[in-house]
């Protein structure tokens, strides 16, 4: 009984927690934009560049894109690709426009991916086939400084700070019964159904 109780108070820390990125949004750094074609499907990608750079870093760091979802990258959430094939594609955050993209002198081929290596699931990249590179975007000036104080005041955040801000711990047990200090949980009532 003791095992359920502790499971049940550490299932809020794992459904609720956030996972830390490596990659850190910097706004002053491009996001690129790209795709993958391998017959027949054509996946649209969006990835932060590393330090080091890479032809085919894409290949573990890119984030799928396709059929206009939202997407995330270094912390920053609510991302959408709008106009690949036009002239001007831009990216929205949360709907609102926040960054222009350009067709840069460093646009084209970037390699090929091999996908799994195995039947296991074993080794190999994130996506597979011949990426290309199309576009270089960067958030718009004005919202530079907001956003770098978002990600600041998300990043600093000790396990501790995490419990108050979002996770819900038991309040009181009782003769294992469970009641939690939030109404997400308040609202669920466990009973017996069926005919």
């Amino acid at each position: 009984m003791k095992s359920l109780l502790l499971l049940s108070a550490l299932l809020p820390l794992t459904v609720f927690s956030h996972p830390k990125t490596a990659t850190t949004f910097d706004p002053t750094r491009p996001i690129y934009l790209g795709d993958v074609f391998w017959p027949p499907t054509m996946t649209f990608i969006a990835w932060l560049p590393s330090e080091e750079g890479g032809l085919t870093e894409w290949c573990n760091r890119a984030t799928d894109a396709s059929n206009h979802m939202l997407f995330s990258l270094g912390g920053v959430d609510a991302l959408q690709i709008h106009d690949y094939f036009e002239e001007e594609a831009y990216i929205t955050r949360e709907g609102k426009r926040f960054a222009n993209c350009w067709i840069t002198p460093e646009a084209g081929r970037m390699g090929a991916c091999d996908g799994v290596l195995d039947w296991d699931c074993i080794g190999g990249h994130k996506f597979t086939g011949p990426g290309s590179r199309r576009w270089s975007c960067w958030v718009l000036e004005e919202l530079r400084g907001n956003l770098t104080k978002e990600l600041e005041v998300g990043e600093g955040k000790d396990q501790d700070e995490m419990l108050t801000d979002g996770m819900y711990m038991p309040t009181n047990v009782q003769t294992g019964v469970m009641e939690m200090g939030s109404s997400t949980f308040g609202a669920f009532t466990a009973g017996v159904t069926g005919s």
